[in-house]
């Protein structure tokens, strides 16, 4: 009986929890994604259940590599795909689902030919130190907006929210407990900010059971395999885009998870982009914030299979995630726990080379305020390169970072 409640406490106290909060971190994801390629010319219902379907596929391959993570929409990456290819150059959207079709399959091949070990000999050792200070600040800064405590600001960047607004006390009493069960390592301390948050919000009347939270899927029919590629070549600067984006969120990630799981991440990026091309969910990828919390528990893969049965029965619940999406801010606490978990273990780039601490540093600076890990990795590397080439220490750069660094440039190209 003994061994039994053990088992059982385990489960709860770390799969299980792990599951839970990967999924309550992607819906954000899921809800705002949606809302975008609806405004993109796809029908609303039919986007919802191919984005979540993608999702679901895309975390169950996670599972098989062993990986307690969630897949999720990129919102910054979808933005790209919706409101500059389709919304802005006239693109249709059957058009830009050929786009993650590509570029994920692209990345299976980079993963299938092991030239992805070549990539990560060739990249600095600064970039893999300041990795988990960077996605965690990231994270912390996007905690901060959604829970209304950094607004923008007419003669600045950014500004300090109003006390006013009622989403800021949901995430901060959700915020002191998460902090402090991260402070007495706890490992059930973001679940702890998620209930807290939630029930806050329902106290203040933010938040409400819809009358009918259930519904049956519908619309795939309309969205899936409706991918065209006629123009393809026109597009293949927003594939290089995409596949940057896989690749390096991959390596990045990787770096976190201290596994050694990068041609797992790479697999599981690669296929869920396909998937998502395939059903019209858009790129599809780990999502960093998932991958963030690194949970340890008894096996890696209940955590991604618990998530990934939570997105099925999202799946009739279009309703209710209509109703969660609109506050984000239930989230937020969580979102900056996770960054928070990530500079506790932080060595500040332990690195006697300026040159590698100034391309850590605009990197860690530059993704939360670009919202782009891709674009603040890609922007340090090539500070990085000119800076060794104009110190007379180009022969100690890789020649494969050459053509990584042409690539980042066509990046911002295409992307900015």
């Amino acid at each position: 009986m003994e061994k039994l409640q053990n088992v059982f406490k385990n489960f709860i106290s770390s799969d299980m929890l792990a599951g839970v909060i990967n999924f309550s971190l992607v819906l954000v994801n899921v809800v705002v994604v949606t809302t975008m390629w609806q405004q993109a010319g796809m029908p609303y219902n039919g986007a919802f259940t191919a984005v979540v379907l993608s999702a679901l596929l895309g975390t169950f391959v996670a599972a098989y590599y062993r990986l307690s993570v969630a897949v999720a929409p990129g919102i910054v990456i979808n933005t790209f795909l919706c409101y500059d290819l389709v919304i802005c150059q006239g693109f249709s959207w059957q058009e830009a689902m050929s786009v993650p079709l590509l570029a994920g399959l692209g990345v299976l091949l980079l993963a299938r030919l092991g030239m992805w070990e070549k990539l990560l000999k060739a990249l600095p050792e600064y970039l893999f130190v300041c990795i988990p200070a960077t996605v965690g600040v990231f994270l912390i800064y996007r905690g901060l907006v959604m829970a209304h405590l950094i607004i923008t600001a007419p003669a600045q960047v950014t500004g300090i929210g109003s006390l006013n607004d009622p989403l800021v006390w949901v995430t901060l009493p959700a915020l002191l407990v998460v902090l402090y069960f991260i402070h007495r390592q706890r490992e059930y301390a973001l679940a702890a900010g998620l209930l807290t948050a939630l029930g806050a919000a329902m106290y203040m009347g933010l938040f409400s059971w819809p009358e009918y939270p259930l519904s049956l899927p519908e619309g795939l029919l309309d969205t899936a395999l409706q991918f065209t590629t006629g123009n393809v070549i026109l597009l293949f600067g927003a594939v290089l885009v995409v596949f940057l984006v896989l690749v390096f969120e991959a390596v990045a990630l990787g770096k976190l998870l201290g596994a050694d799981c990068e041609k797992n991440l790479l697999s599981t990026n690669g296929t869920a982009a396909l998937l998502g091309g395939l059903f019209s969910g858009g790129a599809m990828s780990v999502a960093e914030v998932t991958a963030a919390c690194r949970f340890q528990g008894v096996n890696p893969r209940r955590a991604a299979l618990i998530s990934a049965g939570m997105l099925f029965l999202l799946l009739f619940c279009t309703p209710l995630a209509l109703t969660m999406g609109k506050y984000t801010a239930i989230s937020a606490a969580v979102v900056i726990g996770a960054g928070c978990l990530l500079l506790m273990d932080l060595k500040f780039l332990p690195i006697n080379d300026n040159i590698s601490i100034l391309a850590g540093v605009f990197t860690i600076i530059l993704v939360p305020v670009w919202g782009s890990l891709t674009a603040g990795i890609g922007f340090g590397l090539i500070i990085y390169s000119l800076l060794m080439v104009f110190n007379g220490r180009g022969r100690e750069l890789s020649r494969l970072l050459i053509p990584i660094i042409g690539l980042f440039v066509i990046y911002f190209y295409y992307a900015v």
